[in-house]
């Protein structure tokens, strides 16, 4: 070995080795979601895009998807991932009442730690956890309901659990002056309200309805 080369060896200045020249390494799936939930979480779920997760990642678009195929798979990859933490209750946790209402609180727990989720489950949930919608399903089934009213159950718990989050009552100001007289006298309240009174009144309210058609179904048998 020459000097030059000796002295290459000790200041680090030969040339790149290489893995520096070669290919990056490959993306874990736990990468990209994890990506895609840090873009959701900071800017909205309107700002994840495949450009947007390329950035994040350090990666050029098209490499991007070499491992997701599109922005679907990549929304439907970030909805299994919040929700895979969720447990089912089983029979021996109680009766289907008690059931549904665990499945539905161990959803919203995960809601409320990925802010702006909501409204993609509110459109992807089918596409993106069938093990969750089957566990309702099978629940309801239990309950004794007629399988069209499970259906139409189903569709009534989805769409509060995940699109109550898109009704902003705090934007209307309880100090205006020209109010209607109804709405002048419940606007007070709305101060002294907080997310978990609207969510338990709408969860208990649901399950209550729910508890009398089982009734009334199992009253025409």
């Amino acid at each position: 070995m020459g000097s030059n080369d000796r002295a290459a060896a000790v200041d680090g200045s030969a040339t790149p080795n290489r893995r520096a020249r070669g290919r990056p390494p490959s993306l874990t799936e736990d990468q990209i979601v994890n990506a895609a939930l840090d873009i959701v979480m900071t800017d909205g779920l309107d700002a994840l895009s495949m450009r947007r997760l390329s950035q994040r990642l350090g990666r050029s678009q098209m490499a991007a998807y070499s491992y997701v195929a599109g922005k679907q798979e990549l929304l439907d990859l970030v909805a299994r991932r919040t929700l895979a933490d969720v447990q089912v209750p089983d029979e021996s946790a109680g009766s289907w009442d008690i059931r549904l209402r665990l499945l539905i609180d161990g959803i919203d727990a995960q809601l409320r730690r990925h802010p702006g989720i909501a409204g993609l489950l509110l459109q992807r949930m089918l596409h993106s956890d069938r093990r969750l919608v089957d566990a309702f399903m099978a629940i309801l089934i239990s309950a004794g309901l007629p399988e069209r009213q499970v259906l139409l159950s189903y569709a009534m718990i989805h769409t509060y659990l995940f699109g109550r989050y898109q009704v902003a009552l705090t934007e209307v100001s309880h100090d205006a002056t020209d109010l209607p007289p109804a709405l002048a006298r419940v606007l007070p309240h709305l101060p002294g309200l907080h997310g978990a009174d609207y969510y338990n009144f709408g969860i208990e309210t649901l399950v209550d309805g729910l508890r009398t058609r089982v009734a009334e179904h199992v009253g025409e048998r």
